[in-house]
């Protein structure tokens, strides 16, 4: 056997089990719509397809230079869902990738992407109201706030009896901030 040979031999096999490793793959990244204007908040949602109880991390790109890490795990179940604005105009290749975070093997499989089309200036944001009048309405009912509502980064956590339905209307997580459910706690919210 040449060298080559085991080489190539070699190469395969750990090609083999370094997928076997992988438990997690990227699934789709999509987003709430593909064209919007500067400053016009778009959804973006990153799922990862969960064979086993094994856990991954991953990566998405906003295609402006900027990161969001995350990983997927009994904490934090996906899919990650963000929030994002994007402040020039222009065309964004949003990726989801896999990548290592903290003690969590990269998620397998190819990058996935979308591509979203930023145009024109978006309309004038409403008058922001009071913290208070926020922290009152950000729970829909039979929801109530957890703590309090950081007026500064827009963090808020509401809790309800496990098995409460999640609002079918999702909340806007401002800036980098995601949206969180946490069934088992009865939980859902915006987090960094």
């Amino acid at each position: 056997m040449t060298s080559r040979t085991l080489a190539s031999i070699l190469t395969a096999a750990s090609l083999l089990l370094a997928g076997a490793a992988q438990a997690q793959l990227l699934g789709t990244i999509t987003a709430s719509s593909t064209n919007v204007k500067v400053g016009e908040p778009v959804t973006i949602t990153a799922n990862i397809d969960v064979i086993n109880a094994n856990y991954c991390g991953f990566v998405v790109g906003f295609g402006d230079g900027t990161f969001k890490d995350a990983v997927s795990n009994v904490s934090t179940p996906v899919p990650l869902v963000i929030t994002r604005t994007f402040d020039k105009p222009g065309s964004y290749h949003v990726t989801l990738g896999g990548k290592n975070v903290q003690n969590h093997p990269n998620c397998g499989g190819p990058e996935r992407a979308v591509d979203i089309t930023v145009t024109g200036v978006a309309k004038a944001a409403a008058p922001v109201a009071s913290a208070a009048v926020k922290a009152a309405e950000v729970c829909e009912k039979p929801w109530k706030l957890s703590g309090k509502l950081n007026a500064k980064t827009g963090t808020f956590t509401c809790a309800a009896k496990a098995g409460t339905a999640f609002p079918a209307v999702k909340p806007v997580c401002s800036g980098d901030l995601s949206y969180f459910e946490n069934s088992k706690k009865g939980q859902y919210g915006c987090k960094p």
